[in-house]
């Protein structure tokens, strides 16, 4: 499941949630503004049909942060030879897919991110396979880059997109993906600016 296997064990889930970054989520959350038409219409137009149905599931808060990402991402790569491609604006904005099964409201997220700092992934990844219940909620949500990545690649979507959404939370180095290390940099600075 982890494109750690070597770390899965002892690794944390959700290694950068620092408890500024949650605060500032649950502000967003708690705003509820809209997503703007024309954001709306552009994140829509850079994904797969596939894709698209996924990213409609996200809920509002999620959909706002993942255009704020791909329009980050869009800036740093300006300047290079990946500059407006679909592909890696993509990636960005799918990357947080996997925290729809999980369903947790606010509350829910920043219980996750608590406990995310006490167990390790090999248990969330346990929780994540139970049947049902809260326990398996929590589990999928401390793992979601591997639980996006998996409806990513079931619905059809571009592997490059489900590579970089299995690995975006703990990603460590270029030289396990097949994307440019220039993306991934660009990639990973946008998600945490």
């Amino acid at each position: 499941m982890s494109s750690f296997p070597e770390e899965g064990a002892r690794r944390r889930p959700l290694p950068r949630a620092t408890p500024w970054l949650l605060l500032s989520r649950w502000v967003a959350a708690a705003r509820r503004v809209p997503l703007e038409p024309e954001d709306d219409a552009w994140a829509r137009a850079l994904l797969t049909p596939a894709e698209r149905v996924l990213w409609e599931t996200l809920p509002l808060v999620d959909r706002r942060h993942s255009v704020e990402v791909a329009r980050h991402l869009q800036r740093r790569l300006a300047a290079t030879a990946y500059a407006e491609d679909a592909l890696w604006l993509g990636a960005a904005l799918m990357h947080d897919v996997g925290k729809v099964p999980a369903g947790l409201s606010a509350a829910g997220r920043a219980m996750a991110a608590v406990l995310s700092k006490v167990i390790r992934v090999a248990t969330a990844r346990r929780w994540a396979r139970r049947a049902g219940g809260f326990r398996r909620r929590l589990g999928c949500y401390l793992v979601h880059g591997e639980v996006g990545a998996a409806l990513i690649r079931e619905a059809g979507g571009r592997e490059p997109v489900a590579a970089w959404t299995e690995v975006h939370q703990a990603y460590r180095g270029a030289g396990t993906l097949s994307i440019p290390k220039v993306v991934v940099e660009a990639l990973y600075q946008s998600d945490f600016r």
